[in-house]
């Protein structure tokens, strides 16, 4: 009899880590989801259009930031947002180099803007995504909570 206890206590340890991997894909998904349609939608009000490729940063801003969130117990909230931040920046760089330079899409285009670095990243906007870093840092929470 109390082999059988253990043996079916092993079981729904094992049975409870499925779906608690599986949950977590899930919630990854979503996260991309809500990553992609947040920044597309954000850029649809601000600029008045969006390119597909600012679907995917978004999607790989919100993974990353929940990444980062989840392993950076060490930074207080402060350091969180300016992570962020920086972590959405380096993104965009990322994309605006592939999309813009390589490939010639022209998704955007910041050489009339101070401070810009190479026409695909500048300090107003970094300054922007540092507000909005604060509120994403806490969406990202809400969402692994959530799902």
């Amino acid at each position: 009899m109390k082999g059988m206890a253990g043996t079916d206590s092993v079981a729904l340890r094992q049975d409870m880590a499925l779906v608690m991997a599986e949950s977590s894909g899930f919630a990854r998904l979503l996260m991309l989801l809500f990553g992609a349609m947040g920044y597309g939608l954000l850029e649809v009000i601000w600029r008045g259009h969006t390119h597909w490729s600012m679907l995917l940063a978004g999607g790989i801003c919100l993974l990353a930031l929940d990444h980062m969130d989840r392993n950076c117990g060490g930074l207080s909230e402060g350091g969180r947002v300016w992570c962020a931040a920086l972590l959405i920046t380096a993104v965009e760089l990322v994309f605006g180099v592939v999309f813009n330079i390589v490939l010639g899409a022209d998704v955007w285009d910041y050489t009339s803007v101070p401070y810009n670095f190479c026409g695909q990243i500048c300090l107003p906007y970094f300054l922007i995504w540092v507000g909005l870093a604060a509120v994403l840092v806490r969406l990202v929470r809400w969402l692994r909570r959530a799902f």
